[in-house]
């Protein structure tokens, strides 16, 4: 309906989507009712008004993709609801996830275009020159790929390998990229392979760590892994580590449901989780990279990305 110009009746509309025109007439009346479509009751058409038409196509920055997410936890609702009950399970695995994990990935298919990537590599000084030049970069917790791909396209001359835990994400990761400055592996972030020890100088981690049960365990890989004096960017939630201080973070409370339902169940699944949750803040994860060792941590606003923000950190020289 986002692509009609004009008032459809119910049937135009079932028609051009392919659908049963009974179902689409019951669906109008809830989003009539909803006061996200409008009708005129004379000639019974419906359309959407167009400010309202770019919240309503499924992309990252709107509603409807939002929406999807939501859905998919829906699914597990009494799972949740059985986590709570003191004799209840600890958590919920990660197999019961996995229409939201297909979710997710379309969902972080579409965090950045390459100019963000550029601004935010631009946050950290002299990034963007040694990848020009070229490095070694690690994308820990990679999904599908699309964010090493997009920086493997801008930055040729360095050498990229994106690991993720899910064999099917990196089946999909390798379809999808074909560049030949990128590598794909089944690794799991709390035991990265032996001989990457200081191999990387530049480690990006996107909204990864606060998913996982032993976040710490992995944070230390990743320090190891770093070269001394390279980088690690992570991206997170714009939080901060206490809930009275998200009263002014955009959609705060739909980000402690989406944890509640997927980051703080998923983690304490496992024994002696540690369950940060999308919420941890930076004030926790400013703290932990300083006690793994290391220095210039920073937090930076990403360019048109309010509800995250980019923690840069850097790994001593003479380590």
């Amino acid at each position: 309906m986002a692509a009609m110009d004009e008032p459809m009746t119910s049937q135009q509309i079932a028609d051009a989507a392919g659908l049963k025109e009974r179902y689409v007439r019951e669906w109008l009346g809830a989003m009539v009712t909803g006061t996200i479509v409008n009708t005129d009751p004379n000639s019974e058409k419906f359309v959407i008004p167009k400010h309202r038409q770019k919240e309503l196509v499924s992309t990252r920055k709107n509603q409807a993709g939002l929406a999807r997410g939501l859905t998919s936890l829906y699914r597990l609702q009494d799972d949740v609801m059985d986590c709570f009950r003191k004799e209840g399970p600890s958590g919920i695995p990660h197999s019961k996830y996995e229409y939201h994990y297909r979710w997710l990935a379309s969902f972080k298919k579409n965090d950045y275009d390459d100019t963000k990537m550029r601004a935010l590599i631009g946050q950290v000084s002299g990034l963007e020159k040694v990848l020009g030049a070229g490095i070694h970069v690690c994308d820990v917790g990679c999904n599908t790929g699309y964010h090493v791909g997009m920086l493997a396209k801008v930055f040729p001359t360095s050498q990229f390998i994106g690991v993720d835990i899910s064999e099917s994400a990196i089946a999909e990761a390798q379809k999808n990229n074909q560049s030949v400055n990128t590598t794909f592996e089944t690794q799991d972030a709390y035991n990265l392979s032996s001989d990457w020890s200081d191999k990387f100088f530049y480690v990006y981690v996107s909204k990864v760590i606060h998913d996982l049960a032993y976040s710490e365990k992995a944070l230390v890989e990743i320090y190891r892994i770093l070269k001394p004096g390279g980088f690690l960017s992570l991206v997170e939630v714009n939080a901060h580590s206490k809930p009275s201080d998200n009263l002014s973070i955009p959609n705060a409370q739909g980000i402690y449901v989406f944890s509640l339902c997927h980051c703080v169940p998923s983690a304490l699944n496992y024994p002696g989780g540690t369950a940060l949750g999308s919420c941890w803040g930076r004030e926790a994860a400013m703290s932990m990279l300083k006690d793994i060792g290391f220095d210039c941590v920073q937090v930076f606003e990403i360019p048109n990305q309010p509800e995250e923000i980019h923690i840069s950190a850097q790994k001593p020289q003479g380590i």
